[in-house]
């Protein structure tokens, strides 16, 4: 690939697109409608001769299920990562990467090196922020200070004796007396 790599792409994103992208099967889902319209107008703004690589039945089937509604405009000067694209464009543009402008085996080794090392760090970065140590770590400090507090400024309460216990040490005071 001669582009710099994205390091908001995935080897999830590309799996999950190329799992999804069937010739010949019309997709309906909105969101990847909206994928085939930015990666259209990304191609767009590209060499030619990267965009003649791709076969004309890829070509015609993300024409024909583009968002026809869907208005993309970004600025062709931007590097890739630095454009606001939908995941479902980035897989996209990733696999057309990977397939097609790839054209040697170390090339596909090293992007696919690339999306595995993005997978790995996306996972890290969703085990943090969803980590329940992490979520309930300043919920923690804030009950422990509150539990502090609470302990501080309350009286000693004696517990109360129930009824029977009443009883029990009435009997016993009777019958120890004597």
């Amino acid at each position: 690939c001669r582009r710099k790599y994205d390091k908001s792409i995935t080897n999830n994103n590309t799996r999950h697109i190329s799992n999804n992208l069937l010739i010949g099967e019309k997709m309906v889902n909105e969101r990847y409608a909206v994928a085939m319209a930015e990666t259209l107008h990304y191609l767009k703004g590209i060499n030619s001769n990267d965009v003649n690589k791709i076969p004309k039945k890829l070509m015609k089937l993300l024409e024909d299920n583009a968002s026809k509604t869907y208005v993309c405009d970004f600025d062709y000067t931007k590097p890739l990562k630095e454009l606001k694209l939908k995941s479902e464009t980035r897989g996209l543009i990733a696999m057309l990467c990977y397939n097609y402008w790839c054209d040697t085996e170390e090339k596909k080794t090293k992007f696919k090196e690339h999306l595995d090392k993005n997978e790995q760090e996306y996972q890290k970065k969703m085990s943090r922020s969803f980590d329940i140590r992490e979520l309930f770590k300043d919920n923690n400090v804030v009950r422990e200070s509150v539990e502090d507090n609470n302990h501080a400024n309350l009286p000693i309460v004696q517990p109360k004796e129930g009824i029977f216990k009443k009883i029990l040490n009435f009997i016993k005071g009777i019958v120890y007396r004597k």
